[in-house]
């Protein structure tokens, strides 16, 4: 697998860049009674590539430095990834259309497009993950402040991931926008992963229950091009 289908997210992820709502945009649902500023989450990582010895890491090394941000609010979540080659993000689209469970947006340059996904295509696009085990082990970090367990999840096809979490905050949309870590019970905020040239490792700088501007959330309309779901290209930037 390449390194470039690793590095997500969304995609992937992110700043002080956000999209604002233009004419034609996809809403997000107004704040509901009672939603408070404690209900929002914001988490910022960092992206670190190591290489191996004597490796090269190539076009990787565009992702080295780039931030990962995950926007959770009224059920709803967003995972944008800023990098050298390109702003990604997917967002988590409100419950019960099985026709749009999920949208991909992508910006390279002028090019500008978005995939959206029905129930059964997101499925699909997470599917490698159906398979994966974790195990909860005894070590401890404290990371952003937060104290923190240390799990390794094993996919099917025996790459592992090593992650640190907190069980003091838990989202039922984080698992929604990254399936991977559905088995961890909390939010991770330091994840490793090896593979031939190197490894690849996100870290959490910031986390903040700030209520957030509910304009993150909208998907973007103006300027960009609607495309169909391709599996192949849509999970290039997957882990």
């Amino acid at each position: 697998m390449s390194l470039i289908r690793f590095v997500c997210i969304v995609v992937v992820a992110v700043g002080s860049l956000s999209f604002k709502q233009v004419p034609g945009s996809t809403p997000a649902p107004s704040s509901p009674a009672g939603h408070k500023a404690g209900d929002d989450l914001t988490i910022t990582y960092t992206i670190e590539l190591t290489k191996a010895r004597k490796k090269s890491i190539g076009i990787g090394e565009t992702y080295n430095g780039g931030t990962k941000t995950i926007f959770v609010s009224n059920g709803l979540a967003r995972l944008r990834l800023v990098s050298l080659m390109r702003m990604q993000s997917i967002f988590i689209l409100p419950p019960g259309n099985e026709e749009r469970t999920a949208v991909i947006v992508k910006e390279s340059g002028k090019n500008k497009n978005k995939v959206y996904l029905t129930a059964t295509q997101w499925k699909q696009y997470n599917a490698k993950y159906d398979q994966a085990t974790c195990r909860l082990l005894d070590d401890t970090a404290v990371i952003s402040g937060y104290p923190c367990n240390k799990a390794i999840i094993t996919l099917a096809d025996g790459r592992n991931i090593t992650a640190f979490y907190t069980k003091q905050i838990q989202r039922s949309e984080l698992a929604a926008v990254e399936p991977v870590f559905s088995c961890i019970p909390g939010l991770v905020l330091k994840y490793t992963y090896e593979y031939k040239k190197g490894k690849i490792t996100y870290t959490a700088t910031a986390v903040s229950k700030k209520q957030i501007d509910q304009g993150i959330l909208k998907v973007p309309s103006k300027g960009y091009t609607e495309q169909p779901y391709q599996s192949s290209s849509a999970n290039e930037d997957r882990n």
